[in-house]
């Protein structure tokens, strides 16, 4: 029988490749070597913002859907770090000069909003263990890649901790595989196949490139 952690090492195998993509995509090294315009820096809080609104509004489904079950603090943690986020991205937007009519403004492109959609979608239809899988996946790559997008900013546009508390707490977060391995097997209990798991966290780490490569775009 198929148990968690078998889930999870399936999963970081298959998706070895594109976590690598991820971690050196050309962005970070263009940021990392202050080679973006400050006009296209932009684009990263102006997606953020829209992001956002879609994500919390996720994470308070996952809360209702999943608020009874043993394992409930996962998806409330997440929850309270969007709301916490919502501060830090104002912060981020304002040091580029956006204010948050800006950013009400900014129009998402349909690549840098693909992975808000899906997590939508997986509010609405996914299973605690796709859910809970999908984001010890992918925080990993995100996290890391938040941590190279603040140095950047540090080192070459001027950019205080404060001003990069957004991208800091996300680069901050440990690995939430013990979290979700419980979740991933009382799921796998339920009779939730492995296949559809490791599915939902194979999309949104495509999704996730996807993110990157439109801030790329939006660079060149």
């Amino acid at each position: 029988m198929t148990s968690a952690r078998d889930v999870l090492n399936q999963t970081h195998a298959a998706l070895a490749e594109a976590e690598t993509q991820i971690r050196q995509h050309e962005y970070l090294k263009a940021v990392r070597a202050g080679q973006v315009s400050r006009e296209a820096l932009r684009s990263f809080p102006g997606h953020q913002y829209h992001l956002w609104k879609s994500d919390v509004r996720a994470a308070a489904m996952f809360v209702s859907r999943f608020g009874d079950r043993r394992d409930a603090a996962f998806f409330a943690d997440d929850l309270k770090a969007e709301f916490e986020a919502r501060k830090t991205i104002l912060v981020l937007a304002a040091k580029m000069g956006m204010t948050k009519e800006d950013l009400e403004a900014f129009e998402p492109t349909e690549q840098g909003f693909a992975y808000a959609a899906y997590f939508a979608w997986l509010a609405s239809f996914g299973s605690a263990a796709e859910i809970a899988c999908g984001l010890a996946v992918n925080l990993s790559a995100w996290g890391y890649n938040c941590g190279q997008v603040s140095r950047g900013l540090r080192e070459h546009y001027g950019f205080t901790a404060e001003d990069t508390a957004f991208l800091d707490g996300f680069a901050g977060i440990p690995s939430l595989d013990d979290k979700a391995a419980e979740i991933i097997q009382d799921d796998l209990d339920r009779g939730v196949e492995p296949r559809e798991i490791i599915r939902a966290a194979r999309l949104i780490q495509g999704y996730e490139r996807m993110f990157w490569d439109a801030m790329a775009a939006a660079a060149i």
